[in-house]
């Protein structure tokens, strides 16, 4: 299938200091062209919020047809082609060892069959098959952290990480749930910054903001929001 970009030019002022993170909406993609296609990619490039969507046509053809509601402090832009910037900005927050090399992400994934009650081995084999098969979990580990699970295939990389800022040695991820958490490189010290159903975290390149997605009315609306964070999360990790 082929990417479509959207580029949102933002006006990001100083923000203050804050003891909490807070959400800011910048962009609402709906409407019944939408055709169940996704946001599958989030990236900066410096001030520019850049998403990627795949899309397609009932007739095959591929197409991209956005409703938006901008803030006062976007811009808009649909493009054909990702920019340079944005590429290399997704190879480094999507790669499994953080920018320092402080920290590297494991992915294991375990399979087994499910235990139905008490029976020898074909009984239990039969009824695993009837019952859909055998079971596989995955799960995303930090060093001792373990900071994403789910059933089933792995997600792809980078689809719920982002690296911070080489400076500040620190991760961004979204847990099973889909709240948003800040830990250290290395996976020490997590700290949940705000409950919610997100997806692609994308850490901006001057540290103080993450932008993510949010699926809404079963894949018929996406919220792209900005967290902005609190200071002390916005400075060199000691």
């Amino acid at each position: 299938m082929r990417a479509v970009l959207l580029c949102l030019g933002l006006l990001l002022a100083a923000a203050p200091a804050q003891q909490r993170a807070e959400k800011e909406l910048i962009v609402t993609i709906s409407g019944p062209e939408l055709r169940g296609g996704i946001v599958s990619e989030i990236t900066w490039d410096g001030g520019v919020v850049m998403l990627q969507g795949v899309f397609a046509e009932p007739t095959g053809e591929l197409k991209a047809h956005y409703f938006v509601v901008p803030t006062e402090q976007t811009k808009l832009e649909a493009r054909t082609t990702q920019t340079d910037e944005s590429l290399e900005y997704w190879r480094q927050k999507s790669r499994r060892v953080s920018p320092t090399g402080l920290g590297r992400i494991e992915v294991v994934s375990d399979t087994k069959m499910p235990q139905f009650g008490i029976g020898d081995l074909e009984r239990r084999i039969v009824e695993a098959v009837n019952m859909g098969g055998t079971q596989t979990k995955t799960e995303l580990r930090l060093g001792a952290l373990v900071f994403h699970e789910r059933p089933g295939d792995p997600p792809y990389d980078g689809e719920v990480w982002s690296w911070s800022p080489a400076k500040l040695n620190r991760v961004a991820y979204v847990d099973a749930k889909g709240d948003l958490w800040v830990a250290g490189a290395d996976g020490r010290d997590p700290r949940r910054i705000m409950r919610g159903d997100f997806t692609l975290p994308a850490w901006s390149d001057d540290g103080r903001t993450i932008a993510v997605a949010e699926r809404k009315d079963s894949g018929r609306r996406w919220e792209i929001s900005l967290i902005h964070l609190p200071r002390e999360l916005t400075v060199p990790r000691d």
